[in-house]
């Protein structure tokens, strides 16, 4: 096999893919399908041995790009190599070399052609390439990243592990890029994506990504306008009123995500979200016990989110604009607005105590 050839190598790559063999003897498909945590452990020895003697990491990356690329590359290979990746992407040198290394279309492809494990781990090693990484970022918009994450994260199927992952790989691509975000909300249906995002039914971690997001563009005060700031309130509110179902970290991204669209725009708010802000702030105070990490951030931000909303405007200038501006959702979101508006009022009317 060409990947166990070159005795140049600056990894043992026959030693990284020794957990691999008893997926398949030669004569049959390989009946590999996800690393198991016993392959893992074999694999990351064997990665601490081989990048011991490791001196040019950048070397190692167009190895692990290379198995990536290879004619007879195997789920096996890729995954090995993706493990690899991973380890490297915190060298910021790798990081800023991956576009030159060729590395970015090699994993754009991969995602695009293999699907199960082997496509999610590569949607997060893309995801940390991009991280706070803007020339990385821009490299990928030039090789269709954005198209490729939108594309996946629709045809997932919904809670699924891999919408969550493309969804973060999305978000990593165009965070903090004004021009970029706003190409992904006004030009590639991204409004209506993040409502459905928000949707009840969704991962919690895929709506904790959705509401830190939106949170960012907020705080940013240049990407969002007031019609997205009321189509937002709306599918948030309900999640507030849950939100005490979820973890310390969930509940303080949710509630940060009403204030700062209400600090953005206050008037495009409609009651719900003041009401819901209220409700989940009486459920979090009477709750018996604080649970480990719950340093108040939560209540403090529902807090301000409710003096921020009840400074003087007309309340019916906000109903106007809830009714008016819902109309203009996109066909995708249709229906959702009326739907949460109708959860949050189903749910004020059970008093919900927060879970210790």
């Amino acid at each position: 096999s060409r990947r166990h050839s070159d005795s140049a190598m600056a990894l043992n790559w026959p030693g990284l893919f020794a957990w691999s063999t008893k997926y398949h003897d030669g004569t049959a498909p390989s009946k590999f399908t996800k690393m198991s945590d016993e392959d893992r452990k074999f694999l990351e020895q064997a990665m601490e041995e081989a990048f011991g003697k490791v001196e040019d990491p950048n070397k190692v990356f167009m190895e692990a790009i290379a198995q990536i690329k290879s004619e007879d590359r195997t789920n096996e290979s890729m995954a090995t190599a993706l493990e690899v990746m991973d380890r490297l992407c915190d060298d910021p040198d790798v990081a800023r070399n991956v576009e030159k290394l060729d590395g970015l279309q090699a994993l754009l492809d991969m995602v695009v052609s293999v699907e199960g494990s082997v496509r999610i781990r590569g949607l997060e090693i893309l995801a940390l390439l991009f991280s706070n990484n803007p020339n990385i970022q821009e490299a990928g918009i030039k090789r269709g990243a954005m198209g490729i994450f939108l594309k996946l994260t629709r045809e997932a199927e919904k809670a699924s592990d891999e919408r969550s992952k493309a969804f973060r790989a999305l978000i990593a691509l165009v965070r903090s890029l004004v021009a970029h975000e706003t190409t992904l909300l006004r030009s590639e249906g991204g409004v209506a994506l993040l409502a459905a995002l928000l949707d009840p039914a969704e991962d919690p971690r895929t709506r904790e990504k959705a509401a830190n997001f939106i949170t960012s563009m907020a705080c940013n005060g240049e990407t969002l306008k007031k019609e997205d700031v009321n189509k937002f309130a709306v599918v948030v509110a309900p999640l507030l009123v849950s939100a005490g179902e979820q973890n310390v970290q969930y509940r303080e991204v949710m509630a940060s995500c009403a204030l700062e669209l209400a600090r953005l725009a206050r008037t495009s708010c409609p009651p719900a979200l003041a009401e819901a802000a209220e409700a989940r702030l009486a459920a979090a105070k009477a709750s018996a016990e604080k649970e480990e990490g719950d340093n108040g951030q939560e209540e403090d931000a529902l807090q301000e989110c409710l003096a921020v909303l009840s400074r003087e405007e007309e309340v019916a200038e906000a109903s106007a604009e809830t009714s008016t501006e819902a109309a203009a959702l996109p066909v995708e979101a249709e229906g959702i607005v009326e739907e949460r508006a109708a959860s949050v009022q189903q749910a004020l009317a059970v008093p919900y105590l927060a879970k210790a």
